[in-house]
């Protein structure tokens, strides 16, 4: 996208969770033209207590179709890009680009049923996001599992439910970039990043779907990192899922079209990445890591400078070649010239990707 898209959009906490006995809670804040997302995420063993953290991280909105709105925002695209709806592309459109202006609650607080206890979260933010951790007993998830379903009023029958994935202390976990390396989208032909964000279906890299699904059946869990927005999230989860990719955390950029953070959206992978990525090897001290990218953005050097600074955590790095690159190329001999043949590679074909 570039600075005019930006201007058309722009235009037109970690808090303490309080636990709830049954007479205690009352229903969740939600109106019924407002909805729940709740974003997957990674429980992690609590050394302390010996049972499960589980965050929980989710966006609060009301649903908004702005025809003015959405055909302002067209017209930027066809008059600096030459990018129009067909008939088979415009439901995507409308849909996604309806996302951004979505009316984001803030101060609604959600009460969700957690391994058979009930909790209040903390009041969502000015976007929408509510986010905190709970501590749950290693008894309570043996029993009831790690499924978050959000409490509504009786007479509303709508059913909002999350699925945070839990991830034992070791293991191997595959942290992924999205953009060209699983999803095909162009990202450094502007015009074509742009179709693919918002008109054409989503599609995917061939073979990664299925390499993907196999690592998980060889027990890796597996975590995306996008710059994408929190606004797609249901788009790309969907995606995912029509694509049999295996179940996933994704981990994405947050971005509000009515302030300054709309600017983080055109951020380079360089300056946000590193610390999403950092936070998952800090809670997964003991894990193995594969971290897999393309030669279109920065991912090779976001990912040789957290193999400099994690490199007992990091055992693989696999870079899908979209730039008819080569691995003796100045660029990644300054990258990974020091390291052994086996710690990184350059691949077209994922068969040839394997696990340490």
């Amino acid at each position: 996208m570039g600075n005019r898209v930006c201007l058309a959009l722009a235009a037109i906490t970690l808090c303490c969770t309080v636990s709830c006995s049954p007479s205690d809670i009352k229903p969740s804040q939600i109106k019924p033209d407002e909805t729940v997302v709740f974003f997957a995420t990674a429980a992690r063993r609590d050394p302390e207590s010996g049972g499960w953290i589980v965050p929980i991280h989710g966006w609060i909105y009301e649903p908004v179709v702005s025809k003015h709105r959405s055909a302002a925002f067209a017209a930027v695209l066809e008059a600096n890009f030459g990018l129009s709806a067909t008939a088979k592309t415009e439901e995507n459109f409308e849909r996604r680009v309806n996302l951004f202006f979505a009316d984001n609650e803030r101060g609604k607080r959600l009460r969700v049923h957690v391994a058979g206890e009930r909790f209040e979260l903390p009041p969502s933010g000015p976007n929408g996001h509510f986010e905190s951790e709970l501590v749950l007993p290693l008894a309570a998830t043996a029993e009831y599992g790690f499924g978050v379903e959000a409490i509504l009023p009786g007479d509303d029958p709508r059913r909002f439910v999350g699925r945070p994935h839990p991830e034992t202390p070791s293991g191997v976990t595959v942290i992924s970039d999205l953009d060209d390396t699983v999803k095909i989208t162009e990202v450094r032909d502007r015009r074509a990043l742009l179709d693919n964000t918002f008109f054409r279906d989503f599609r995917a890299v061939p073979g990664m779907a299925a390499k993907y699904a196999e690592w998980a059946a060889q027990g890796a869990a597996i975590h995306f990192v996008s710059s994408s927005p929190w606004q797609l999230y249901s788009e790309i989860d969907a995606f995912l899922q029509r694509a049999s990719f295996p179940p996933a955390v994704l981990h994405l950029k947050a971005v509000r079209v009515k302030d300054e953070t709309l600017l983080d959206l055109w951020k380079p992978g360089t300056e946000t990445k590193p610390r999403q990525i950092e936070r998952i090897l800090e809670h997964f001290p003991d894990r193995r890591f594969v971290l897999v990218g393309d030669s279109g953005e920065q991912d090779p050097e976001v990912y040789a400078e957290l193999l400099e600074s994690f490199p007992e955590q990091i055992v693989r790095v696999f870079i899908r070649n979209v730039t008819e690159a080569r691995p003796g190329d100045a660029r990644f001999g300054a990258l990974f010239g020091d390291l052994p043949k086996a710690k990184w590679a350059l691949f077209t074909n994922p068969e040839s990707l394997q696990l340490p």
